[in-house]
């Protein structure tokens, strides 16, 4: 089989258990690092007693199938337009607010997320998912693609030989910026404007599948935000770290990456705390300094917003 055939298409759901339908003119989502795999669970050891070694196998239970996959991060072309990838967003437990012609913006939510129906295609072989919650990290390395690593769980169905999907339409995914001075023109933390090598922010929703009498499916109970940077060491009279770590200062994150309307992507997190020791390291004789956090909310299901414009 040939890796190169390889489609994925995704739909927002009405209900969980009310499956999408997907279809390749308008649901073709352009991605990256997906290879979709043929199940996922665990086995229950049986571990019995016969009057002599060996192994007497298990069962495998709790079924269920998990996509991972990259899109690349960037506006949706015109201001005031979702995203392609919005759906992903929502089904990552974050709620939509579409200012028009202005801003789509995102943040995280309190309910489960919207279910999402998946179709990987490889090759003549059908992977489909329904039901699927997900998570999402960030990440924005200096002189690359800025993209956004989605992970979906979700019900399994049995894969099936079918004819590989024609007539894929892409548009709507716009032409990503590399990672900058020029097309990120915007890196604040505690109000201050840093150099910064990587910088990266997982939204951390604790996705996982459950399989009890009576319920089964994809669960969401929680999220713990968190955030990692890679930037060079200020003086002490600009910010003492050691000392932000000791107090656990609190620091409002802004950045914006893009210039130009319909292609801006800023993201705004009110409390980044340290949440263990920074390191500073070497990098061709330039003092780098990496630090962890914790992402926390302000009023509650704020702990960011990103804003597409």
């Amino acid at each position: 089989m040939d890796m190169k055939k390889l489609v994925l298409l995704a739909v927002a759901q009405v209900a969980k258990g009310t499956p999408g339908t997907p279809v390749p003119g308008t649901n073709a989502i352009l991605c990256r690092g997906f290879t979709p795999q043929p199940i996922e669970g665990q086995v229950a050891e049986r571990n019995l007693i016969k009057g002599a070694k060996g192994n007497y196998g298990g069962i495998f239970h709790g079924e269920h199938r998990v996509f991972e996959f990259e899109v690349e991060l960037a506006g949706s072309g015109a201001a005031g337009t979702a995203p392609k990838f919005s759906p992903f967003l929502l089904g990552s437990a974050t709620s939509e607010t579409i200012t028009a012609v202005t801003s789509a913006a995102y943040q995280p939510t309190d309910g489960v997320g919207s279910y999402i129906t998946l179709l990987g295609y490889l090759d003549g072989v059908l992977f489909r998912m329904t039901d699927a919650l997900g998570t999402v990290s960030w990440t924005l390395n200096s002189e690359e693609i800025p993209v956004q690593k989605f992970t979906f769980t979700g019900t399994y169905e049995a894969m099936t030989d079918v004819t590989l999907p024609t007539g894929m339409v892409y548009t709507g995914f716009t032409k990503p910026l590399t990672v900058g001075k020029v097309n990120t023109p915007t890196f604040t933390l505690d109000g201050l404007a840093l150099t910064v090598k990587s910088f990266g922010m997982d939204l951390g929703n604790q996705v996982s599948w459950r399989n009890w009498i009576g319920n089964s499916g994809a669960r969401n109970p929680d999220r713990k935000p968190t955030a990692s940077g890679v930037f060079e060491l200020t003086s002490v009279a600009t910010k003492d770290w050691g000392e932000a770590c000791r107090l656990g200062t609190e620091m409002p994150l802004v950045l914006e990456h893009g210039t130009i309307a319909g292609n801006i992507c800023r993201l705004a997190a009110p409390k980044l705390q340290i949440n263990a020791k920074p390191s500073i390291t070497d990098d061709n004789g330039t003092v780098l300094l990496s630090c962890s956090f914790d992402v926390k909310p302000n009023a509650g299901n704020d702990e960011l917003v990103w804003t597409f414009k």
